[in-house]
């Protein structure tokens, strides 16, 4: 009789993931920052910058995830402003690989950055790969007087560049929770050296706070130095490698920032002044004739 019986369909087992998620949980960072940059253009000295970096993270089904970044920062004596975003593949024990898109603008006279490329990255041990590559648009600025040089006035051309650019890190995890890195840029159209460390201060939960420390040495004079905090929003207590491997990844915000003004300086291009007219004797109704 009980064959008789009809029988209940049975639920489909829930998928069986033998890796972790590519991001655990929405989750998401404050990154503030200040510093100096030193520019051979226009005066051989340095300039002061700040700003902060806010970024969000949020999971795709298990395998997938997008992250949103966006800067607000003063450089150079301007409002500097863009948005970056990151769709990518992740296994936090393997690799990442994604897509990247940003646009940056420096003030009302600046120049926009807009970068389209492939991230990625590779996790070994205590080793990270990790960069961006791909295109640079710059679009310079609307016409406009800057100032008056020996040579004429500077004015703003609003020039227009297509380049490659990379932005490429390689990170060494002394501890879970100190970060050291050494990479290179190729943003504005200078090479550059970069020079990174970040350590975890405070964990509680799912917050914790480091401090970092950046720096650039890079082609004519173009050094520098930047400091700050990250304050990190998330799910779970997780050291330093961890989160970083497994909620947000990086933002390349700055160097971003750092590319925009460049293209902003070399869209400055002066404009010779006329040269004055010589005063002369001649009477304003034609020649003069001696009288005897």
């Amino acid at each position: 009789m009980a064959a008789d019986l009809p029988r209940r369909a049975v639920d489909p087992a829930p998928p069986i993931f033998t890796q972790l998620p590519a991001v655990d949980g929405v989750n998401g960072k404050i990154e503030a920052f200040g510093g100096w940059v030193d520019s051979r253009w226009p005066w051989r000295r340095s300039h002061f910058t700040g700003g902060a970096i806010p970024s969000v993270s949020i999971p795709l089904g298990h395998s997938f995830g997008v992250q949103v970044d966006g800067l607000v920062a003063g450089y150079r004596g301007r409002v500097t402003g863009g948005g970056a975003a990151h769709l990518f593949w992740r296994d936090p024990s393997r690799a990442l690989l994604g897509v990247y898109g940003s646009v940056m603008r420096v003030g009302a006279f600046g120049a926009t950055v807009s970068r389209v490329g492939v991230e990625g990255a590779a996790y070994l041990d205590r080793i990270t790969l990790s960069g961006v590559v791909g295109a640079e648009f710059e679009s310079g600025a609307r016409w406009g007087l800057l100032g008056f040089t020996p040579g004429g006035w500077l004015v703003s051309l609003g020039p227009r560049r297509t380049s490659f650019f990379d932005m490429i890190d390689v990170s060494f995890y002394a501890t879970d929770n100190w970060k050291l890195s050494v990479g290179h840029r190729y943003v504005g159209g200078r090479h550059a050296a970069s020079l990174g460390t970040e350590a975890l201060l405070v964990r509680s939960g799912g917050m914790a706070i480091s401090g970092f420390a950046e720096g650039r040495i890079g082609e004519r004079d173009y050094k520098a130095a930047m400091f700050g905090v990250k304050v990190y929003f998330g799910q779970k207590d997780k050291s330093l490698i961890a989160r970083h491997r497994q909620d947000d990844p990086p933002t390349w915000l700055k160097d971003d920032m750092f590319a925009a003004s460049n293209a902003a300086r070399y869209g400055a291009l002066p404009i010779p002044a006329a040269a004055p007219t010589p005063p002369t004797n001649e009477c304003p109704c034609g020649p003069c004739e001696t009288l005897n």
